[in-house]
């Protein structure tokens, strides 16, 4: 009778942590599938604490009568010594047993914004300090002293979140029990937690993730899986170890030293917390098959479930599942969820051990391990279908995942400033040719406007349109305090580049041979707002020491009719500038003088000037210079005449920066800060500073929160500031606010830990040969499109002020450039583009011939087809007659 014979199933209940399930559960199966009688584990999820405690209930009722209800638990707490009175107590019982199954490893994890990246210490007594209060701030003196490379993102509040699990979790329990040995002088318990900790239960590692400046502690496995940063804890031997540190045979070593292999007899002494062995994290936990010693004064049926549960915890014990130190720690299936094993030493020692601690029923079968077929025999040969294509469907889903994950693009949406869309739309086409992975990236130029509005998203219940809006100005106080204090959304606004705008004018070189023309703030002011409408106005001369007036001409005043970040700048600037000007400030104004005429945009505005002799415009001074218009020299606060060719741009951004005007955090308003009219002898006085508008927490953005982090970083990158912005007309940040944006604003930023992280390799080779891994923008890598997108704009701007040149020379834009163009040899056109120039021009000429000799050819052609047409009609009489409409030869009629 191979198990009773008449008991049908035969089921054993039992019940665990929550924190070891998944491969208890996987374990089940598999032990089922390999018995050859009827077996079924019911196995209940409960906590550590729970299942000792039912454990003990359980026997303190049994007798040779009644049969237990629960036959075993699994857990990380032994059985305290009045539990176990429960079975030593009871004659039927006689002892309990501590069967050792594996280790389990615990971590203390943290989400602090701009430390994602970087390994923070912390030592037993630090931890219990944060957890009972006395250090609340990440910028303690003592946790900086053992950290020197945290990262400090701003001046706000570095207050510390304590989120806390259950207090009879399986982590709870593994902190705690760790600090007591590792820290004695600093008692703490979780009644004496911080009382506004967080209770989040087992969704620990999901809090962290969500909740800047936080700290808790979870299964090792589980934080890992998730990529929530896990502190490296001082252990035992004064290394600084993560849960990740776990060399099997040293582990083996030290728990020989501290975990008794009777199986009977008092195990609640017995901790693995805090071991003195090398490379060895310090929060451990050994888990235990908790059962009953005796099984022979039980009912026959009992007694046969003993032996189950005897080979059940042998199973959970050997190599296959608990996995063995000699073959390979990670060759066990509880390997795969972060368990450790024993070694092999220890697990021999229990094995001999279990052969005594068990008294089985006299009428009992063993099971065996031989394999074979027999009805009692635990075969490693046999198996089902559902355990046998498990593990290659999980090999074949993670093969999917990742297939779909490297091939799937990583998408990226901006919008925002026209302005500033050629550096954006190059510095995009950059990261797609230098990208690993492939990326999608949009950004719309839609205006200013667009880019805050769609960022605040107030129409879409502030639920962000886009990952980051770009304008040419920031936020306005009312916005600002309209995301922030209602909608409880902070932002930060991190510099792009600087944008000088200016004024230009298209006035015809016979009219103005030096091609320079100043203006005091007040002089443009007026034009601006329609009170002097002609060239020859007495200011206009007067600002220009001109002996003689420009003509009579009418001005004709173009602007933006749409919301414009630059009508918003320049607007600011003549208020700040000129106290006569009257029609305020804003990227709209409906109060522009009649008879000026409206532009959709940047693009627009240039071009509009640029073919409307007499004229004037504001633009970004890009725009203007491409199209070789006449920028005017402006007074600045200095009272020197500069333009932002000969003006020192980048001064007017440091002279901001230095004063008051600058926020002191990254997360307050921004609305004061402005570049306009700032003080320096050679200071260009219409600067712009765009800005990348970006909410703090880019958690719910998925993976492009990640990747806005690597935009941003690339952006404020040397090469993106020195090689890309003045290639489109902008000009570099200077070094204190590229410092600023770096190490204050950018560190604020809290993607989904879980995202695909990004690393820049620039200059040197990463580490381990990351280089040509997933997820790098390099400095190595590039396409043919960024390789020659710069010697193509060179060569269409060097074109086009050829082109312009010509035009003004005839006083009418609209000539024919062609006919007109100047000299290839003009000082309009830069040296290094004179050849390409010449040799365009060449082929021009060589395309004029080859189209005037097949218009020749053309002609002589159809003059051929005429004659011969004629010819075939005269044929046709001589030939014959016609039949059924058709000509035909005479030869043919029969």
């Amino acid at each position: 009778m191979a198990q009773g014979g008449d008991v049908g199933v035969l089921t054993l209940s039992g019940e665990g942590p929550v924190e070891t399930q998944a491969a208890v559960l996987r374990a089940v199966a598999e032990f089922e599938a390999r018995m050859a009688v009827p077996l079924r584990v019911a196995y209940r999820m409960t906590t550590s604490a729970a299942a000792a405690t039912d454990m003990a209930a359980d026997a303190a009722q049994q007798s040779s009568t009644v049969t237990s209800g629960l036959q075993f638990v699994i857990s990380e707490q032994p059985l305290s010594a009045a539990q176990r009175l429960s079975f030593t107590g009871n004659a039927v019982l006689r002892d309990s047993v501590h069967y050792p199954l594996y280790v389990n490893t615990y971590g203390l994890f943290y989400n602090v914004p701009g430390n994602r990246g970087v390994q923070l210490n912390l030592t037993a007594c630090l931890a219990a300090r944060i957890l009972k209060g006395d250090i609340v701030d990440w910028t303690h003196p003592d946790l900086l002293d053992k950290n020197p490379g945290f990262i400090k993102g701003a001046a706000d509040s570095f207050r510390i979140q304590l989120l806390a699990d259950d207090p009879a979790s399986g982590s709870t329990a593994a902190v705690m029990a760790w600090l007591s040995r590792a820290c004695p002088q600093v008692p703490v318990t979780f009644a004496s937690l911080r009382s506004d900790f967080v209770p989040v239960g087992s969704g620990m590692v999901a809090a962290l993730q969500v909740t800047a400046f936080s700290f808790g502690w979870a299964p090792a496995a589980a934080g890992r899986a998730a990529g929530v940063p896990e502190f490296a804890v001082e252990s035992k031997s004064g290394q600084y170890l993560t849960s990740a540190s776990a060399n099997a045979t040293n582990l083996a070593t030290a728990l020989a030293s501290v975990l008794p292999t009777t199986l009977t007899g008092d195990y609640n002494a017995v901790s693995a917390a805090g071991l003195a062995a090398d490379r060895v994290a310090p929060i451990l936990a050994i888990n235990y098959l908790v059962t009953k010693a005796d099984w022979s004064q039980s009912t026959p049926e009992e007694g046969q479930r003993g032996e189950a549960v005897k080979a059940f915890a042998a199973f959970l014990a050997g190599a296959e599942v608990a996995g063995s130190t000699a073959a390979n720690a990670k060759a066990g299936l509880a390997s795969r969820y972060g368990l450790l094993p024993l070694g092999d030493a220890i697990a021999a020692a229990i094995r001999t051990s279990a052969a005594t601690a068990f008294t089985s029923h006299a009428s009992a079968v063993p099971y065996t391990t031989t394999d074979g077929s027999g009805a009692n025999v635990l075969s490693s040969s046999r198996a089902s279908f559902t355990t046998a294509s498990y593990i290659e469907l999980q090999a074949q889903i993670a093969a999917l995942r990742r297939s779909v994950d490297a091939g799937a693009a990583r998408v990226l949406r901006g919008v925002g400033s026209s302005a500033v869309s050629l550096f954006v739309w190059r510095c995009f086409t950059e990261l797609k040719g230098r990208s690993t992975s492939p990326l999608h990236l949009v950004y719309r130029a839609a205006g200013s406007g667009a880019g805050q509005n769609e960022v605040v998203a107030k129409s879409n219940g502030y639920q962000a349109l886009v990952e980051f809006g770009a304008s040419d100005t920031p936020m306005s106080d009312t916005t600002y305090t309209d995301l922030t204090a209602n909608a409880k959304i902070s932002v930060v606004h991190i510099p792009m580049l600087l944008a000088p705008m200016n004024f230009f004018a298209n006035i015809p070189d016979t009219a103005l041979p030096s091609r320079a023309l100043r203006m005091k703030p007040c002089t443009i002011a007026r034009i601006m707002q329609g009170d002097i409408t002609s060239w020859a106005h007495a200011d206009i001369t007067a600002d220009n020491e001109l002996t003689t007036a420009l003509p009579d001409q009418p001005i004709v005043v173009f602007y933006r009719q749409l919301s414009s970040g630059t009508t918003n700048v320049i607007t600011a600037y003549l208020q700040k500038a000129c106290s006569d000007w009257r029609l305020g400030t804003g990227g709209v104004l409906a109060n522009w003088p009649t008879s000026f005429r409206p532009t959709a945009n940047s693009n627009n505005m240039s071009t509009s000037v640029g073919a409307t002799p007499w004229s004037i415009g504001y633009m970004d001074a890009a725009n203007g210079l491409d199209l070789n218009l006449l920028e005017i020299s402006m007074r600045n606060k200095d009272g020197n005449y500069v333009t932002s060719q000969t003006g020192d741009v980048t001064g007017a951004a440091s002279a901001l920066f230095k004063s008051d005007t600058w926020p002191k955090s990254p997360t307050q308003s921004f609305s004061s800060v402005s570049c306009l009219d700032q003080p320096g002898a050679k200071t260009f006085p219409i600067v712009a500073m765009p800005f990348a508008i970006v909410r703090t927490d880019l958690v719910s953005r998925g993976d492009a929160g990640a990747l806005l982090q690597a935009f941003l970083a690339f952006m404020l990158d040397s090469y993106a500031q020195n090689t890309v912005a003045p290639a489109v007309g902008f000009a570099p940040l200077p070094q204190e606010v590229l410092t600023y944006a770096l190490q204050r604003a950018l560190p604020l930023l809290q993607a989904d830990t879980t995202s695909k992280a990004w690393a820049l390799e620039s200059g040197a080779v990463l580490p381990g040969g990351r280089g040509s891994s997933d997820y790098v923008i390099s400095s190595f890598a590039g396409n043919y499109d960024s390789l020659n997108s710069q010697t193509f704009a060179d060569f269409h701007r060097a074109y086009t002020t050829n082109t312009n040149a010509a035009s003004r020379l005839s006083g009418n834009a609209s000539a024919n450039a062609t006919s007109n163009r100047t000299s290839l040899t003009s000082a309009d056109v830069p040296d290094n583009l004179k050849d390409q120039l010449r040799s365009m021009d060449q082929q021009i000429k060589i395309l004029q011939s080859v189209a005037i000799s097949g218009l020749v050819f053309g002609i002589v052609g159809l003059g051929m087809a005429l004659f011969t047409s004629c010819r075939m009609f005269v044929a046709s009489a001589m030939w014959g007659t016609q039949r059924e409409g058709l000509l035909v030869h005479p030869s043919s009629i029969r």
